[in-house]
């Protein structure tokens, strides 16, 4: 009799999602059959039961819970447990009968006495003569039967096909014998074919055999919710069968895995299952648990992938096609494949991992010469050659040249797919299988096209080879224009010029992709290089023909604002970023894009981009286009006055990339970390900032100016107003120098004027200030207002007044939050001076307000320390929140949020084109519907757009 449990055949009362006994899932019937046939046995009616199931199905688990009940049911238990490794040790299972720690004393002492044996001790083995034959067999199974009559006797051997020769005999003469005896003999054993033993054994009318299959997928759920929340189960119960196909060791590893510490921690919070280190761990273990040719045929699959079908396995293997068949039906039970494919990806890199590199050569050469001889494509047969890494057959160079011609393609396809480094392989195996000189210069460039957006650093290997190419005349413009921008950024300046100066003017009918590198180029360099551009725009003016119209006729490179709004450089910004695409696109050109954003102040539109770009190069795994847009995402956040946003993004732009993959261009996230840990008074961690390592070809780029104005304004912060002047001047002379002056981008005048301040020297401060303001214009609103508070920093009392209320209006219209919250610390001291303290105390509570919204601990810790104790009438809720605003009207709320700023009411008269009596008259309405008395009490945590609008 047979009877199954699992997928096939398993009751209905069992998938109800009922418990199962003692922790067991969908195995309740064997167990009540073999509760029942333990019953039997104990009355006289000897069992035989064998239970059959594939790699980690349970049945050890099974076993184990039956032992339980056994002993609790007054039974003698003798356990065992076959293993490979000693097959060749004589009686071996039954001594572990004798000094098992589940056998009772006196029954080893009554075995011991009616075989005549001496009774080992604790960790020893039977006696001499047991083991070299004295006492045979059919003694060993009449002392086993001579046991019984004291009471039930249970026998348990755990794969027993794996069990000694002279114990099998014993094993056989019980189960001839067993018919009347109050004995149950229990085995395991896995899929193989039945040995003699259970043959014999299955042929008797008092043996069973139980067949567990797999969970079901219900099974799974119920396994699942033994350990995590009903929601958990139910939510990752589909994708837990799908990778386990039941398999209860793997379903428990995956519940391991969601249970443990990490971004999945809390109980089964994952919407699908998490495989980690013990799913790994336990599909390895499922793979030589089953033995040899299992492994082998694992290792195959691996190997050969979207290939491996049972024929070629068969001959991969070199075994008979039924040999992999009974490992494939074995591997497919334990739930690891379907139809000759691991179920879990992850499997396929474990398998391979454990395999030495000799092995993983030997086995991918295999692979690729059968594939060759099967007539597979020479570019699908390429991987296996290149994977085995050597390869002198005849047969095989045939392949490598055929495959060369497809390579390109192939690796176009790959990027496209996101497969990065099967495309860089692609690309190396062509160009060093190339025969042609052209091809193979196109080809290093494209490599190192691809691999830069991964890696700048890995690129730097193929400098050499192209540069050589360009000496001999084998690059297009479009890359060496390419080849120019790696060189500069990686600090390699003498090289960047020549290899411009060896490129000479553009021929005629140039294309227009070449026309367009080499524009983004100039462009590139005259912003971030100018020492470079400068040098060759020196050498473009003396090789000049005579009577030309010299530099002048070339195009002009914009590298100040053209203004703010819907100007023609913003509109050319958004139309690069919309057709911006990862890998293909310049990165340059996306970044220029950017910073021409940030120089109209557009930072809304910056911050969108720079999140929409982000999303697309972590999924195309471009490391290189992630640390730049998270650079820029912390000049953005900097602007804002988002210092804990700007901290972070610029810090996790620093671990992106490693500093020789940043080249000299680790100066801006550099820059933006140190400017944001600085505003935040979190001086340590930026002076462990500035004490990193950097080029030296930094200092003479534009990042070298970031660099060096962030060390300013740490010098400065730190009370060191001398040494930041010298970082400030330098700035400025080199700014002059470049031609990149202009405040927009590089606002060095007001820098060095807050030091000079510091220093004593206010008149030279002022006409420096003074100087921005003229450059600025009209149309900014944040520099604006940021140069007009500095302006006011070096004003008599009298001016500084309406210059403060100025920098208020432009600063809120701008967004900048941080710069907002010191244009009202020194607005609140002007009011203290003035005698005004109710209005100086408000405006301090908004300059507290806005420093903890934006993360500056040591000027809110500062505001704090010197704030005032507030009126008795006012409560925390009336200063600290703004949901009594909502009984107000539209205009109401205006009025009172310009009152709540510290206008006075001819101000708000004027700002709203009101009478001061309509003024007057809304805010005694708002008095009265809030319960305050005066505009001290008003609330000014108000929404920052009511003021806006207003």
């Amino acid at each position: 009799m047979c009877i199954t449990s699992g997928r096939r055949g398993v009751p209905e009362v069992l998938l109800s999602g009922r418990k199962s006994c003692m922790g067991l899932v969908e195995r309740d019937a064997v167990v009540a059959e073999l509760r029942t046939a333990l019953s039997d046995s104990a009355k006289g009616c000897g069992k035989v039961a064998v239970i059959r199931g594939g790699i980690a199905s349970g049945k050890t688990a099974l076993l184990r819970a039956f032992e339980e009940h056994a002993v609790a049911s007054g039974a003698t238990l003798l356990r065992a447990s076959g293993a490979p490794s000693e097959q060749s040790l004589r009686f071996g299972v039954i001594e572990q009968f004798f000094s098992g720690a589940t056998t009772p004393p006196e029954a080893s002492a009554m075995l011991s006495h009616l075989t005549g044996l001496d009774a080992p001790q604790v960790g020893g083995e039977l006696s001499t003569a047991a083991r070299s034959g004295t006492r045979d067999a059919h003694d060993l199974c009449v002392g086993l039967l001579e046991l019984s009559r004291k009471g039930p006797l249970v026998i348990t051997v755990d794969d027993h096909q794996f069990a000694d020769s002279a114990s099998l005999q014993v094993l056989t003469y019980l189960q001839h014998r067993i018919g009347t005896a109050r004995v149950m003999l229990l085995l395991s054993q896995g899929t193989e074919p039945p040995s003699e033993l259970v043959a014999e054994a299955l042929r008797q009318p008092y043996s069973r055999q139980f067949t567990l299959y797999p969970l079901s997928p219900e099974g799974v759920g119920q396994l699942l919710a033994q350990r995590l929340d009903s929601s958990a189960a139910l939510r990752q119960a589909p994708g837990s069968y799908a990778l386990t196909g039941g398999n209860p060791l793997l379903t428990r590893a995956l519940i391991d895995d969601s249970l443990a510490p990490g971004p999945e921690a809390s109980a089964g919070a994952a919407d699908g299952p998490v495989t980690g280190q013990a799913f790994t761990r336990a599909v390895m273990a499922c793979l030589h648990r089953g033995g040899p040719q299992l492994l082998r045929t694992a290792r195959a699959i691996a190997v050969l992938g979207e290939f491996a079908a049972p024929a070629l396995l068969a001959r991969f293997l070199d075994v008979r096609p039924s040999v992999v068949g009974g490992a494939l039906e074995a591997l497919e039970l334990a739930g690891l494949t379907i139809d000759a494919q691991f179920r879990y990806e992850g499997t396929r890199a474990a398998v391979l991992d454990e395999l030495t590199p000799e092995e993983r050569s030997a086995l991918n050469r295999r692979a690729a010469e059968l594939l060759h001889h099967d007539g597979v494509a020479p570019s699908d047969v390429v991987g296996y050659l290149l994977a085995a890494g050597e390869a002198d057959e005849p047969w095989a160079a045939r392949v490598l040249h055929a495959a060369a011609d497809q390579a390109l393609p192939h690796a176009e396809q790959a990027l496209a797919l996101g497969k990065v480094a099967e495309a860089v392989q692609y690309l190396e195996f062509a160009s060093r299988s190339c025969g042609d000189e052209h091809k193979r210069a196109m080809l290093t460039a494209r490599l190192a096209w691809v691999q830069w957006t991964s890696s700048p650093a890995a690129a730097t290997r193929h400098h050499g080879p192209l540069q050589t190419a360009l000496e001999k005349e084998l690059l297009s413009g479009r890359e060496v224009m390419r080849l120019v921008r790696s060189l500069a950024w990686h600090g390699r300046p003498k090289e960047a010029v020549r290899a411009l100066e060896s490129l000479g003017a553009p021929p005629e009918g140039d294309g227009s992709r070449d026309q367009a590198e080499r524009k983004l180029t100039r462009q590139w360099l005259s912003r971030w290089h100018p020492q470079i551009f400068a040098q060759v725009e020196r050498h473009a003016a003396m090789s000049e023909p005579p009577g030309s119209p010299g530099p002048a006729r070339r195009p002009q490179t914009a590298v100040l604002p053209r203004g703010t709004g819907n100007s023609p450089a913003v509109e050319g910004a958004e139309q690069v970023l919309q057709r911006a695409r990862v890998r293909e696109t310049p990165l340059a050109s996306v970044i220029s894009a950017l910073h021409e954003l940030l120089a109209a102040e557009r930072f809304e539109r910056a911050m969108y981009w720079c999140n929409e770009l982000l999303q697309k190069a972590e999924g195309q795994h471009a490391a290189a286009w992630r640390g730049v847009l998270l650079d820029t995402r912390a000049a953005v956040s900097l602007r804002l006055g988002d210092l804990a946003d700007a901290e972070r993004d610029a810090c996790s732009a620093l671990t992106a990339l490693s500093a020789r993959s940043w080249g000299v261009a680790i100066g801006s996230p550099l820059s933006h970390a140190v400017h944001a840990t600085t505003m935040r008074g979190h001086f340590d961690k930026a002076a462990e900032l500035l004490n990193q390592m950097i080029p030296q070809a930094m200092m003479d780029t534009r990042y070298g100016l970031q660099y060096r104005t962030a060390r300013g304004h740490f010098h400065l912060a730190t009370d060191r107003p001398h040494a930041a002047l010298e970082d400030f001047e330098a700035v400025g002379d080199l700014v002059v120098k470049w031609k990149l002056d202009h405040p927009m981008t590089l606002p060095w005048r007001g820098d060095l004027a807050q030091a000079l301040v510091r220093v004593g020297q206010t008149d030279r401060a002022r006409e420096l200030i003074k100087d921005q303001l003229r450059m600025i214009g009209p149309d900014s609103t944040r520099m604006r207002g940021v140069s007009l508070g500095i302006l006011a920093s070096v004003s008599d009392l009298k001016q500084r007044l309406p210059l403060l209320g100025e920098v208020v209006d432009l600063l809120q219209a701008g967004g900048d939050r941080y710069e907002l919250a010191r244009a009202f610390v020194e607005l609140g001291q002007v009011w203290q001076i003035l005698g005004k303290l109710d209005r100086a105390q408000l405006i301090r509570r908004r300059a507290l307000q806005l420093a903890k919204s934006c993360h500056a601990e040591q000027l809110y810790d500062q505001l704090v320390a010197t704030r005032e104790p507030l009126h008795s009438e006012a409560t925390p809720s009336q200063w600290e929140d703004a949901e009594g605003m909502a009984v107000l009207s539209e205009a109401e709320r205006r009025v009172a949020a310009l009152a709540a700023l510290g206008r006075t009411n001819r101000e708000i008269g004027r700002k709203l084109h009101i009478t001061v009596s309509t003024v007057e008259q809304h805010l005694t309405r708002v008095y009265r519907k809030l319960n305050i008395k005066r505009r001290a009490d008003l609330p000014v945590g108000l929404p920052a757009d009511i003021a806006d609008i207003a």
